[in-house]
């Protein structure tokens, strides 16, 4: 239940969105939201249910209208589901959840998700090799902004194996994934996934 959290107002950012939407708002309007998440667990293992709790409070003075939260799953997901939440990607390791919220003033508002971990080594392995932790990440993005008003992020250590080597850098990447989510939207994580997936071991 390490719990990397990043909430903070990014008003002033500039990051581009996609090429489609380049004349679309970037920045995130001026709302004081925060979120947090965790799964009440400090380990987790192949087979393992995760049970997360998405807590969203507005603390501004107004209504935010039309808020979407969305939860990358970690990347040995092999099942999720979220009740009133949308679960999209069909993919292991691919799992994203997304709720869709109006936020009344000074609310806190309580969201729940579970994913179902496969095997990160192996034969059957649904994450690359290395993949020390079960990081998943929470960000709320308000309006049509690209980049989140607030993020957070839980880790869970997953079980050594001899199988493996080169894998000692696996909390600092995890760390780097829960940052880089903050800044550039859960779909950087996925790409970086990816990418890492295909390197050789």
């Amino acid at each position: 239940m390490r719990t990397a959290a990043v909430c903070a107002l990014l008003c002033a950012a500039t990051l581009p969105g996609p090429p489609a939407a380049a004349s679309a708002p970037q920045a995130p309007p001026a709302v004081s939201v925060t979120v947090a998440v965790t799964d009440g667990r400090d380990d987790a293992e192949s087979g393992r249910r995760l049970d997360y709790r998405i807590t969203v409070h507005n603390m501004g003075p107004t209504e935010v209208r039309g808020a979407r939260i969305e939860q990358e799953m970690p990347a040995t997901t092999t099942s999720a589901t979220a009740p009133g939440g949308t679960v999209e990607g069909h993919d292991v390791g691919e799992q994203k959840v997304i709720w869709r919220a109006d936020l009344p003033a000074h609310d806190i508002q309580v969201f729940t998700a579970s994913a179902v971990l496969g095997a990160r080594t192996g034969p059957t392995a649904t994450a690359a090799p290395g993949t020390l932790r079960a990081a998943a990440t929470v960000c709320v993005y308000v309006g049509d902004s690209y980049t989140p008003t607030a993020c957070s992020g839980d880790l869970d250590d997953l079980p050594e194996t001899h199988a493996e080597a080169g894998g000692g850098d696996g909390w600092m990447w995890w760390a780097g994934a829960a940052a880089a989510a903050a800044l550039f939207g859960p779909g950087v994580v996925r790409a970086v996934r990816r990418r890492r997936a295909a390197q050789p071991h």
